[in-house]
């Protein structure tokens, strides 16, 4: 077995050699355990995650059904057409565009994705003229270095789902939604969808769009309704709205969060599986050099004794 080469260009003994390779073995086993210990907080994590996403998308649903309820009973008054709200305003005029993104690295292709979502995006934008919000380092850091100006920016959140902190940022939105400032809001992030898997996905969030009334419901406008609604289901719907519009934002914004949970926990995965790799090619390599060593050594010995006859 030829002797391996050092990085100057000479020839190392065998000796040499094994003592980088046990060197080498030493430092790719301590960071397997670390991206090991990484994995198993992103996979606790993600748990966590996953059951207050679980949560908010019944809390969504149920909200869906009232406000399906509420539209019902205003079209069975003859009520309709008056539902409505300032959060469903359409107009001309520019947009917010909400970037979500990590505030730290170590999630493989999470960020990348979402930039490059955002990246073709944009361009539809010569003048600029979308307000553009950042939740999370990575997207702030990365635009900004490319002459693109923050309306907003909210940093630190280190993916931990904040039902306060979400309501903040959604009524900072809707307040200059309905200031003017802009014509509609829409949110760029990850939808989570399992485990292994989340994708990026462009909404809108504002002009609202609630659910409309199911078929059923019309069907049996006649009906006795299930609710009483008082003062009166147009009240009623203009103090819901609200609630709906924010209860969507924090689910959006925990999709994002889970996702980013997935994506670090893969990767620390991956990256766990490849150092396990790389230690079994280190350990081959080892015991290779010391089987050539070995036999090298005996046959040095038999030739020894040979000379010796």
């Amino acid at each position: 077995m030829q002797a391996a080469v050092g990085r100057a260009g000479r020839r190392l003994t065998p000796m040499a050699s094994l003592r980088i390779i046990r060197r080498r073995l030493r430092s790719v086993h301590n960071t397997k355990q670390i991206m090991r210990a990484m994995q198993l907080v992103s996979a606790s994590k993600l748990k966590r995650a996953q059951n207050r996403l679980v949560q908010a998308r019944d809390v969504l649903g149920f909200l869906d059904g009232l406000v399906e309820r509420v539209a019902a009973a205003s079209a069975a008054a003859g009520r309709g057409a008056q539902l409505s709200h300032p959060l469903m305003a359409r107009r001309e005029g520019p947009t917010a565009l909400v970037i979500f993104t990590s505030d730290s690295g170590l999630c493989g292709s999470y960020n990348t994705n979402l930039i490059h979502l955002a990246e073709s995006h944009l361009p539809r934008d010569t003048a600029r003229a979308t307000q553009i919000v950042f939740i999370g380092r990575k997207g702030a850091r990365y635009f900004t270095k490319r002459g693109w100006q923050a309306a907003a920016s909210y940093l630190g959140l280190a993916g931990r789902p904040d039902p306060a902190k979400s309501e903040e940022i959604g009524r900072a939105l809707m307040t200059r939604f309905l200031d003017g400032t802009v014509a509609g809001v829409e949110v760029l992030y990850s939808r989570f969808r399992s485990a292994m898997s989340y994708q990026p996905t462009v909404t809108r969030w504002l002009p609202a769009s609630p659910p409309a009334p199911a078929p059923e419901a019309a069907r049996t406008a006649g009906a006795p309704q299930e609710y009483i609604f008082e003062p009166s289901p147009e009240r009623v719907f203009e103090e819901l709205l609200p609630r709906w519009a924010l209860a969507k934002f924090q689910l959006l914004m925990l999709e994002a969060f889970t996702s980013e949970h997935s994506a670090r926990m893969i990767a620390m995965k991956n990256a766990t599986d490849n150092a396990e790799t790389l230690m079994d090619e280190l350990t081959t390599q080892r015991n290779k050099i010391r089987q050539a060593s070995i036999t090298k050594e005996i046959s040095e010995i038999v030739g020894t004794v040979e000379a010796l006859k």
